[in-house]
């Protein structure tokens, strides 16, 4: 396959979902199928009805349909597209595409199972055969390829928009999906400097590395066949390479080299992972180049991306990720051997953008002079170490001046290398290396000593579950979260592994985070989400891994409170306050008052502290009004011929009088706590139905009476008028002493005659 599809052969299928019945819609996803089918026309020169449309599939039946029809119709390639809402069978875990009308409640009877897509897939002649899943755990769809699937033979290429346990990117107010949108760009403006035609495997790295570096869902692929290598449109940026010229004039000066006081750096370096960063910094700076990364020999012979200089975005994507030794072998053996640098055109470094090596992707355009430096050209300076081992290769790209380096800097960075193996040797033998090699390889190494069983159950989890990592610099730091705790805290997986739990703990919950961070540590406490609010959590710990030194990982989980905690505040808001008038109920004035007094009738210092607890907690020990002690006023009235009332007016009439007899209480009391100083509140309550108590700290007795007053004058307006007490709460009684001291005196003084009673 070296040409172009055949527009005659070759069948488009654009599926997708906008509009849902049980869903969220999706709106940028009809923009991604109007822009696609004119892109496909026009890239493929594909005849008319060579490109279907299915905009929003009312049942999985339509989806089904449409995919046998293309697979009937193409003969050379087959592309199928799917745009909308990803869904996982919570009995199986498989995904399901949404319609129109799926339920996520019941969605194995409701989504198009992805195997619909796929069998047909399998089966058909075409030549090509291309899948586009761009929604919710795309990547899921790898895990169910068929032993015998055409997968395994040439000609069929799977392209995610997520990995399995992520969800795909619909940004707001962007016309298309995050994937949709990259993808259209690249496809639409090319790649300046690149080849005549672009690949598969070309377009998703550069995919890949646009979407990461904007923080938005990683893409994933599937091909086990060379159909990733095969030309698949034209490069829209593509210019022939221009004709050789003769440049004439004087050469121009090239630039002093820094090379003595860069190397005096890396050997000033404390560490082997400082000694690393040195290299990278003083490559860039030093020597001229925009970029330098230092790639280290592990143990086993791969290279680790150790340290990375010039460029903070390409730095957070490959910094940490490995390549194998052969892929390295291979490029130290390709292009010209500059006297012992490695220099690769871009005219054969293409044939590299696909291998597993970590790599960044400049972009700019061609040269203009022959001795130009192309953005897709490679530098390696290879460092060994006296006996003739490789330790690491130094990487650098884009000289600032815009040239190939010439004799002179070509001689410099070998020296420079040649001195950065000394260096790091020196470093190992510091006894560094092993603590620096855990710290860069410590995510990989998590992921990879899980087990499937163990990746199955974190992943697939319905609570939230977090790796942090436990001792160290980085202690708390999160290594990897499941689905359940990126949905719970509405962050994505990149950006949970920027934080700690401390980072997100609410400040007044901290102290109960340092508590269960901890084998076997459980506890309750409220996490931060993306949007600035709190939820509550219950966290639990356990050791995943254990190392010399101790626990290495923590293995939490994260279980959502929100709700328990929402029927418990509201459980004891309905045991605090009386629903209809909003005051205390009679047991939170039982418990209030009782607090406000102690067992001991006399104010001896320490008789109602025992524990010695009267520094951090004083208690205002509670007297009479004719002695030195603060006093409690107890405020007792009645509803005056209440249950006649409600039996004549109706209910409704009689809780809106309830209701007003309550607000004009609230309102005298309010008013006299505001007469000036620091005054503790009174506490007002509605007990037994059509009564009602205040209790008033501070108040002398002829305030008191004039109190009284005032309430009962504010209640002669009402619809019913209210008999009222005044009584005194004293340390030494109890609150069912006081309570029933006051209703008797209460109900006592409604038996006597008058129309106003106190």
């Amino acid at each position: 396959m070296t040409a172009l599809p055949d527009p005659d052969g070759t069948r488009v299928l654009l599926i997708g979902a906008s509009e849902f019945t049980s869903l969220d819609g999706l709106s940028a996803v009809a923009g991604n199928l109007a822009l696609l089918r004119d892109l496909f026309t026009d890239l493929w020169k594909l005849p008319p009805g060579h490109v279907t449309v299915v905009a929003n599939p009312s049942i999985p039946r339509d989806v089904s349909r449409a995919v046998q029809e293309a697979v009937d119709a193409a003969t050379d390639t087959l592309l199928v597209y799917y745009a909308g809402h990803g869904l996982l069978d919570p009995r199986t875990g498989k995904l399901h595409l949404a319609t129109e009308t799926s339920d996520p409640k019941s969605v194995h009877d409701t989504a198009t199972p992805y195997e619909w897509i796929r069998w047909p897939v399998e089966k058909s002649p075409a030549m090509r055969r291309i899948v586009v899943l761009d929604c919710c755990y795309s990547a899921r769809a790898f895990g169910v390829q068929s032993a015998a699937a055409a997968l395994e033979v040439d000609g069929t290429y799977l392209l995610a928009a997520s990995a399995e346990t992520a969800v795909a990117l619909s940004p707001p107010g962007e016309p298309l999906t995050a994937f949709t949108g990259e993808l259209v760009t690249l496809m639409q403006e090319g790649m300046p400097g690149g080849p005549e035609y672009l690949d598969l495997d070309t377009l998703f790295t550069r995919l890949r590395t646009r979407l990461v570096t904007r923080d938005r869902p990683e893409p994933q692929r599937l091909c086990r066949n060379q159909l990733g290598q095969a030309p698949f449109i034209r490069n829209a940026a593509y210019t022939p390479p221009p004709e050789p010229t003769l440049v004439t004039g004087p050469p121009q000066a090239p630039e002093p080299l820094r090379t003595d006081q860069a190397i005096a750096e890396i050997y000033t370096a404390r560490s082997l992972a400082d000694t690393l960063q040195a290299i990278a910094d003083a490559a860039v700076s030093g020597f001229g180049y925009e970029l330098a990364c230092v790639n280290l020999v592990r143990p086993d012979g791969d290279l680790i991306v150790a340290a990375l200089a010039g460029n903070p975005a390409a730095e957070a994507l490959i910094t940490g990720r490995v390549g194998s030794r052969a892929s390295w072998d291979r490029r130290l053996h390709m292009g010209e051997d500059w006297s012992g640098l490695r220099f690769i055109p871009h005219t054969e470094g293409w044939v590299l953008n696909d291998d597993d090596v970590p790599q960044w992707h400049t972009e700019g355009p061609p040269p203009e002079h022959d001795d130009g430096w192309h953005p897709d050209d490679r530098l390696f300076a290879p460092m060994y170490a006296p006996h003739g081992e490789l330790v690491g290769v130094i990487s650098v790209d884009r000289p600032k001046d815009g040239r190939r380096p010439g004799a002179q800097a070509r001689e410099a960075l070998r020296t420079y290398a040649f001195h950065s193996a000394i260096a790091i040797s020196m470093a190992r033998l510091r006894a560094n290396m092993q603590r620096a090699l855990v710290r860069l390889d410590r995510e990989q190494t998590a992921l990879r000593a899980s087990e499937e069983s163990f990746r199955q159950a974190f992943e697939y989890a319905p609570a939230g579950m977090a790796i942090a990592e436990m001792g160290g610099d980085s202690h708390g730091r999160l290594l990897r979260a499941n689905d359940a705790l990126c949905r719970l805290l509405g962050r994505p997986q990149s950006t949970l592994r920027r934080y700690s739990f401390s980072d997100l703990v609410h400040p007044e919950d901290v102290d109960v985070l340092l508590r269960t961070s901890a084998e076997g540590g459980s506890g309750e406490l409220r996490l931060g989400r993306r949007d600035g609010s709190y939820v509550w959590v219950s966290v639990s710990n356990s050791v995943v891994a254990d190392t010399a030194d101790g626990p290495r990982f923590l293995l939490t989980h994260v279980v959502d409170m929100g709700e328990r905690k929402q029927r418990e505040s509201e459980l004891e808001r309905r045991a605090t306050l009386d629903e209809l008038t909003g005051l205390y109920t009679e047991s939170e004035l039982r418990i209030r008052l009782a607090r406000a007094l102690c067992d001991t009738p006399d104010a001896a210092p320490g008789a109602n502290d025992p524990y010695g607890l009267e520094p951090y907690a004083p208690h205002r020990h509670r007297g009479l009004p004719i002695g030195p002690d603060p006093t409690l006023a107890v405020l007792h009235f009645g509803v005056d011929g209440f249950k006649p009332y409600n039996a004549r007016h109706g209910r409704a009439a009689g809780d809106a009088a309830l209701v007003e007899i309550a607000g004009r209480l609230r309102n005298e009391l309010d008013r006299e706590r505001s007469g000036g100083g620091d005054r503790e509140p009174a506490v007002l309550a509605r007990i037994r139905g059509d009564e009602f108590v205040a209790l008033v700290p501070d108040l002398d007795k002829a305030p008191a009476e004039t109190l009284v007053a005032r309430l009962r004058q504010a209640l002669r307006t009402g619809p019913l008028e209210a008999t009222g007490i005044l009584c005194w709460a004293t340390c030494g009684t109890t609150a069912d002493q006081v309570l029933g001291r006051s209703g008797e005196l209460l109900h006592g003084r409604k038996l006597l005659p008058g129309p106003t009673r106190t």
